[in-house]
């Protein structure tokens, strides 16, 4: 569906306002800069309200975003904003007034179908769409003039937990996202056009607010804690709170200003009067079948004489959104590492912007002379240009090992990339055994997928140190992490234990502090004695202890949640490349979507959708303005740095793709890679010719797309009935195809069958709905679809409508 789009910062005027503003039907608005504070108001998004409720070791969050609309035409709002990466986000809800509408889950290309033919038929409806695990996209569709409606998001996921530290955070901005130059052309935000590696560049680069301002929406959070033992100590890194303690032991946490500026995110870092996490197994056995979470703190000490000799890798990200006071941070940090060293440790200091350098061609020893050049270097950085990490990595990896140290890799990024799967890709393939990768994430709202993911893929484990944070707390837990001997080789002995998809599927190292945790399915029920097993300091380790797995436990629903949302985690690890997600398998994405739609969780493939039954505009009058919600430029990261000095040379902006604010972006040069002038945007020509050249072989290609409603069978059920079908259909598809001249005739598209099915099972009609292909082949594929093998409906007899998409490919 094609609408006019307004970014919301196209037209500043500075002057107060009370009054409904008018758009014009170009779609260009009007919004005002207001106050001495410089807030950027008449926004749709007005308000977010967050509470956080902490039992044990898990957390339930309820994020409510408030929309509203201060112009007098139909608006539709767009908002870009995070979430946790390692939450299940199992459920959105609109509410228009005091009427609530539930959302539901789908595929997510149905997802949008329904919202956009909602949308059309002059209906309200929200949907809810995920472009990485840590970033999201909320649209509402047809808000009213004077309308308040709210999104009701909301996420289960684990308390981290670190050598006796908890930790809860909520991530409230999506920083400036870097886009190395490639193939696919685009235009961002309907402002510039970008060539990009990063195929979804678009959703994730949300407008900035200009220098100087800030969104005129505010966030209010609520934490809290029933951790059942007393906080001994606590912590909230990047925000001012208030604490109670209520009658019934729940200790609450809120922030002092209840109208803060989402710009940073919030940390709370907690301890108990336990040292320990709590070791045990929490399970659950309801229709889903038996699932479990397992926590174990290792007793795994084991004293050595000497400290073995490292060869430390200290690699600096210093492009643009790095510059400024996240720079000094960083500095700061790589400066206590290197005077940190033991004195038998090797060194080498590297940097990285759009290309990668070292101190010196061949790690140094450990002496005072090569400190001190060490720290000459470290004084010598600063943040500019773009962040080609790419060649980061490969620095540090690629250097050849030395066969009698181990190497550690202390890397250190805000992570504002788009292209982490190449990143984690590259990470993941070409990690040596004799070389662990600890990231640091430097700033006041990083990118936390990736840098997980980094220490995900580097087997070592992931710190943050913000802005206003001495950096001594997070070298000395790293020091303490690498010089202590860790636990390796880890594996678990079930005993008669049916149990069975237990993630991660490969145990990673456990270093000092650090918990096994595992989740997992079972069969049946019973008890046992577990034995887990490993390596540390070259001796054998192993500990016991005793597991109940019930036959029917219904407490405890979201220990099966998170199982979910580790799996999908798990198999989006399979598809990472080198070259990002080109590699892609059809088959994993099928898994992910059945595992996301058997558990009601979003993922990249799903997403969850709304819809007033009301008709609350009238259709014909046009669809609605599109007002995509700027964003404010994370605490801390320069705008120079990013953008460049008055939109001039020396920003990351100026070598690549941050998403700039449109009052910013036109001003800017964009005279390098990534950036093309309009006549450049034409599609490549697919056009091969006989002779020198070679003569295109277009192919037929049926793919299943989605399937709804499932008439309570398991949605993995009927997809994967539907999937068995692709194969006769495409037979099909393609012999009518090969009767056709020219290629350019084929029919394509999607095309949804409406299939009847009985009480039993059995298919009794299939009929296309809508648009077809032709109707002599649209008869054959009817039919060949009354062969789909179901099993008998719970929920009787009904109508699944089956969706295919019919396509050429070469």
């Amino acid at each position: 569906m094609l609408r006019s789009i307004l970014t919301a910062a196209v037209i500043l005027t500075v002057a107060a306002v009370s009054t409904a503003q008018p758009l014009d039907e170009s779609g260009s608005g009007r919004m005002q800069v207001t106050g001495e504070e410089g807030v950027v108001g008449d926004l749709p998004l007005e308000h977010t309200a967050v509470v956080i409720d902490v039992s044990g070791n898990l957390q339930r969050a309820t994020v409510r975003q408030v929309y509203g609309n201060p112009y007098d035409q139909v608006i539709e709002a767009v908002y870009t904003f995070p979430l946790p990466q390692s939450g299940a986000v199992d459920r959105m809800n609109m509410w228009i007034g005091d009427r609530l509408i539930e959302g539901k889950i789908h595929e997510r290309q149905l997802a949008r179908q329904i919202y956009d033919d909602a949308i059309a038929a002059g209906q309200t409806a929200s949907l809810l769409e995920q472009e990485r695990p840590n970033i999201f996209t909320q649209s509402v569709g047809n808000i009213l003039p004077g309308d308040s409606i709210v999104i009701e998001i909301s996420y289960v996921a684990p308390v981290e937990y670190d050598d006796g530290e908890y930790e809860i955070v909520f991530p409230m901005v999506v920083g400036p996202r870097f886009l190395p130059p490639g193939e696919h052309i685009m235009n961002v935000f309907g402002i510039y056009q970008i060539a990009t590696s990063v195929e979804d560049a678009d959703r994730i680069t949300p407008p900035v607010v200009p220098e100087g301002t800030r969104a005129g929406y505010d966030i209010e959070l609520q934490l809290n804690l029933n951790t059942g033992v007393a906080i001994q100590d606590y912590e909230s890194v990047n925000h001012e709170v208030d604490m109670r303690v209520g009658l019934n032991g729940i200790l609450t946490i809120e922030l002092e200003n209840a109208e803060e500026i989402p710009n940073r995110d919030f940390v709370f870092r907690y301890t108990t009067a336990s040292d320990r996490i709590q070791s045990g197994v929490i399970a659950h056995n309801g229709a889903m079948g038996g699932h479990f979470m397992l926590i174990l703190q290792p007793d795994a000490d084991i004293s050595v004489d000497e400290i073995t000799p490292k060869e430390m890798f200290f690699v600096v990200d210093c492009s643009g959104s790095m510059s400024g006071q996240p720079m000094e941070v960083a500095k700061e940090t790589v400066r206590q590492f290197v005077a940190g060293m033991n004195p038998d440790d090797t060194f080498q200091i590297m940097r990285f912007s759009e290309t990668a350098s070292s101190m010196s061609r061949t790690p140094l020893p450990n002496t005072p002379e090569n400190v001190r050049q060490g720290i000459a270097y470290i004084n010598t950085m600063s943040g500019m240009g773009g962040t080609m990490m790419i060649e980061g990595v490969r620095a540090a990896i690629g250097y050849p090992e030395d066969p009698e140290r181990m190497r550690f890799v202390i890397f250190l990024t805000d992570g504002y990339i788009g292209n982490e799967a190449e990143i984690l890709g590259e990470l993941q393939s070409t990690l040596g055994e004799n070389t662990r990768l600890f990231s640091i994430g430097v700033g006041s709202s990083t990118n936390r997928y990736l840098i997980e993911g980094l220490a995900e893929e580097g087997r070592g484990h992931a710190y943050y140190v913000g802005l206003n944070e001495d950096p001594e707390e997070a070298v000395g837990d790293i020091y303490n992490k690498i010089n202590d001997p860790y636990l390796v080789g880890i594996g678990i002995d079930w005993g008669d234990l049916q149990v069975h998809d237990v993630y991660p599927s490969r145990i990673p190292d456990l270093y000092a502090g650090e918990p096994l945790v595992i989740v997992g399915q079972y069969d049946g029920s019973g008890t046992d004695r577990v034995r887990i097993t490993g390596t540390v300091a070259g001796r054998r380790w192993s500990q016991e202890m005793d597991v109940a797995l019930p036959a029917d436990q219904e407490a405890n629903d979201v220990v099966a949640t998170l199982w979910a949302r580790k799996r999908i985690h798990e198999l989006n690890r399979q598809m990472y490349d080198s070259y990002g997600y080109v590699n892609a398998s059809q088959d994993i994405i099928d898994e992910i979507t059945d595992t996301a739609l058997d558990y009601q969780i979003m993922s990249e493939y799903t997403a969850f959708v709304a819809v007033s039954e009301e008709v609350r505009t009238d259709p014909d009058s046009g669809e609605p303005i599109t007002v995509q919600v700027p964003v404010n430029m994370p605490e801390g990261v320069s705008y120079e740095g990013v953008f460049g000095e008055s939109g001039g040379r020396g920003g990351a902006m100026n070598r690549s793709s941050y998403a700039a604010s449109p009052s910013v972006s036109q001003s800017l040069g964009f005279g390098g890679a990534g950036l093309v002038s309009g006549e450049e945007c034409n599609e490549p020509s697919l056009d091969y010719y006989d002779g020198d050249g070679w003569e295109t072989s277009w192919l037929p290609s049926v793919t299943h797309v989605s399937a709804s409603p499932t008439l309570g069978l398991l949605p993995s059920v009927v997809r994967s009935a539907a999937r068995e079908m692709a194969e006769e259909l495409e037979e099909a598809y393609g012999a009518f195809v090969e009767g056709l001249d020219n290629a350019d005739d084929w029919p394509t598209g999607t095309v949804t069958f409406e299939v009847t099915v009985n009480g039993s099972g059995a298919i009794t009609s299939v009929s296309v709905s809508g648009q077809g292909l032709d109707d002599g082949l649209d008869g054959e594929l009817c039919d060949i679809l009354t062969g789909l093998d179901l099993p008998a409906p719970p929920d009787g007899a009904g109508i699944i409508r089956l969706q295919y998409s019919f396509q050429k490919t070469w």
